[in-house]
Parts: structure tokens; C-alpha cells; sequence
């Protein structure tokens, strides 16, 4: 089990204390039957898997399938676009550790009903999520979680729905891996938004470091970083962010040195 929890860590920047072992030894399971191996001896699993770089992939996309559902954390949303951005029309906004889309599909729902143009970018380091993100169907049973003012964004087609053209046309998919900086390359001064929700709570020490160093060149000058109401940035970070509290809620916005000569304007 080191070995996979290092593997992990070494790919993604994930860490699996103790505390969350049982997790991990679960998703060693689930990967076992898909692979339809013997369990008796992960170690050699493990190492099979690290050989190729398809194996590699198939590791990470079997590792790291988080959850998420429409409008999470609804208020903070609002309250970012309607306080924070207010007088904003034009944005580019980030959704890191996406998932099934749920969340940028989400943002871009917000933007259209407040009259914002621009993109939301949904990220992730799971190929297989970012497929099901750009179908753009999703079970019936989610639909509870859209308020009821945003449905005319999607269509129900029997036990599913689906985002509508203007809503999807808005929204581009595509692979980062937070720890792997040339993966975000082509993002650097893109957005005035960042969403990493829920994601950071995975990573510890350098790993943590070296994500929030590529979620900072995303952003423009005075862009905003949004973690989810429950995660706060340690003091540790606050040469890369300074803290702004919009009512109730904390956001991060890029810090930037007096000499810089960033080429994000």
C-alpha cells in the first residue's frame, strides 16, 4: 500500500495519510477488477502500471474520481459574481478539478442569467471525466440540484438531461495535472477566475505549494483564486495570495510583487 500511496502522490500530488488509507486500499480494489488482476500482489500491479504512459493514465483516471454536483455551494457563487464581479461583463473562468462538469456547466448557467460573456474553462487530470463532461448529459435524478430559475438551460430528454448549445458553446474541457506546470502553459494570464474547490485538501507540503504556483500564473493581474467555504489558506501562502472577505466568505487574490514584470496584465 506505500508504494500505491506514493505512486499517487509522484503522478497527482495526492497524499493519502493514514486517516484515509482505507480509501485508497478501496480504489486498489476497483482498479484490481477493472484490470482483472489478482489482488495477492499489488505491489507488482503497481509497478506494471507505472511502466508505460498509457498505463500511467489509466492508473490516474482509476485513482481520482471525485465528487460533485450542480450549484455546490451556491451562495458563495453568488456572492463572488454579484459582489466581487459585479460590475464585471466579460470573464474567463477556471473550474480546476472539475470532474463530470457539474461545476463550470454551473458558472457558465450564472454568467449567461447575469448578462456576462466569456469562457469557463473545465480542467482536470481524469481523461475519462473530461468525456463524460463534454457529452453534457447527466442522470435525471441531478436535476434537483439546478435551481429551479436556471432549467431553462438544459432539456429533459427521459432519464436524462441536457446542457443546451449556448451553455455548452461557452465552456471548453481540457486535461492539467496541478503538479506538472508545462500542463498549464497555455493558461498563464487566461483567467480573472479560478475555481479550485475541494481539490487542495488532497495535496500537502511541496505538492501543495507547486499547485497553487500554477493556479497563480492562471490568473491576470488581480485575478481571484476560490477554494470552497470550508478550506482556508494557511499563512504559509500569503506570498502568493492576500486574503478578501466578501460577506461571509473568504477569497484569494494574486498577490503581486512591487518589481514584477509578470506579462499578465
Amino acid at each position: 500500500m506505500e508504494l500505491l500511496r506514493k505512486a499517487i502522490y509522484e503522478l497527482t500530488g495526492n497524499y493519502y495519510p493514514d486517516e484515509r488509507i482505507r480509501i485508497l486500499e478501496y480504489k486498489l480494489e476497483r482498479l484490481l477488477k477493472r484490470v482483472h488482476m489478482n489482488s495477492t500482489a499489488p505491489e507488482n500491479v503497481i509497478s506494471s502500471f507505472m511502466r508505460t504512459p498509457e498505463n500511467r493514465k489509466l492508473l490516474i483516471d482509476l485513482m481520482t474520481v471525485p465528487e460533485t454536483r450542480f450549484f455546490r455551494e451556491r451562495e458563495q457563487l453568488e456572492v463572488l459574481f454579484d459582489v466581487l464581479l459585479k460590475d464585471k461583463r466579460q470573464l474567463e473562468v477556471a473550474s480546476v478539478g472539475c470532474s463530470t462538469g457539474q461545476e463550470p456547466y454551473s458558472i457558465a448557467m450564472l454568467m449567461a442569467k447575469r448578462g456576462i460573456n466569456g469562457r469557463v474553462l473545465g480542467l482536470d487530470i481524469n481523461e475519462e471525466v473530461l468525456r463524460k463532461a463534454r457529452s453534457g448529459v447527466y442522470n435525471l435524478s441531478q436535476l434537483k440540484d439546478i435551481p429551479e430559475e436556471y432549467r431553462g438551460f438544459v432539456e429533459v430528454k427521459g432519464e436524462f438531461f441536457e446542457i443546451n448549445p449556448d451553455i455548452k458553446r461557452r465552456v471548453e474541457f481540457r486535461y492539467v495535472n496541478l503538479i506538472e506546470s508545462e500542463t498549464f502553459e497555455p493558461l498563464k494570464c487566461r483567467c480573472d477566475v479560478v475555481l479550485c474547490r475541494n481539490v487542495l485538501i488532497y495535496f500537502s507540503g511541496d505538492s501543495k505549494r507547486k499547485a497553487l504556483l500554477n493556479l497563480k500564473d492562471m490568473l491576470r493581474k488581480g485575478g481571484i483564486l476560490v477554494l470552497s467555504s470550508t478550506e482556508i489558506l494557511g499563512k504559509e501562502y500569503h506570498d502568493l495570495f492576500k486574503t478578501v472577505k466578501a460577506e461571509r466568505f473568504f477569497f484569494y487574490k494574486k498577490r503581486e510583487a512591487e518589481d514584477d514584470k509578470s506579462p499578465c496584465g
